[in-house]
């Protein structure tokens, strides 16, 4: 019998190359845009529904990562992706500060709650960042009334080189497929993004406001300060601005 561990790691590593040398320009210009934001004391905001939430949270208030990082939960779990109007409900909770960064996460972005979190986001003045498949992003019909899909629309587009369905190891005795890559391979960019966006702040002799493990030494006082400084930010839900219309996408 075929090893299938091997089937899927030699799969997954394969896509990981792929995004290396065709997507390191946009993934670049992404840290830049975080980089820019940090500096002036702006936001770093994730955005995923469904199964793309775990994405999101892979860059919220964990070790290497930024203090700064705000998960925009979708507390639906994805129940409500396709529902236009929805995302403005999630989004009110949330201070969408001009200058800041969202990062929108959808493998099909093709649905309403990505696609209209990257609208209302662009209107009060956030630089979009979208992780999608253009693959299969390209190969289905939109589900938004504008009929417009997340790639787009965003101001940076990362392509994680995805198949259709996002599933990408064929079952034998069957026309099924296991073995999803959009986990590992939106989790490795995220923090690509974040370990270029460090590094290019310290560059610019600003101190990273990067958290560090809270299993190593001086790690719980190290945070502590961080925790301090970005306490306001780090609420699940702020007192934001409410929103009540969607734009239309342009």
């Amino acid at each position: 019998m075929e090893n299938y561990i091997e089937r899927y790691f030699s799969t997954a590593i394969a896509q990981l190359q792929k995004v290396l040398a065709e997507e390191s320009d946009a993934i670049y210009k992404a840290a830049e845009a975080v980089a820019d934001a940090l500096a002036n004391d702006k936001d770093f905001m994730l955005y995923g529904s469904g199964h793309s939430a775990n994405i999101a949270g892979d860059g919220f208030w964990r070790a290497g990562g930024f203090a700064p990082a705000i998960h925009v939960k979708d507390v639906t779990g994805g129940a409500s992706e396709r529902v236009e109007g929805a995302a403005a409900i999630t989004l009110s909770h949330y201070n969408l500060e001009a200058g800041s960064v969202m990062v929108v996460i959808s493998n099909s972005g093709i649905n309403a709650g990505p696609l209209e979190t990257a609208m209302i986001s662009q209107a009060a003045g956030l630089t979009v960042i979208a992780l999608t498949s253009l693959t299969h992003s390209q190969s289905v019909p939109a589900r938004h009334s504008s009929g417009k899909k997340l790639y787009e629309i965003a101001d940076i587009v990362i392509d994680t080189k995805g198949i259709p369905g996002d599933a990408a190891i064929d079952l034998p005795n069957t026309d099924m497929k296991s073995g999803a890559t959009s986990t590992v391979v939106g989790a490795a960019i995220i923090q690509a993004i974040v370990v270029q966006a460090a590094a290019l702040l310290a560059e610019r002799g600003i101190e990273p406001p990067v958290l560090v493990s809270a299993n190593v030494p001086h790690g719980d006082a190290h945070n502590e300060k961080l925790r301090e400084r970005y306490r306001p930010r780090m609420v699940r839900y702020e007192i934001g601005k409410p929103v009540s219309v969607v734009p239309k996408a342009k």
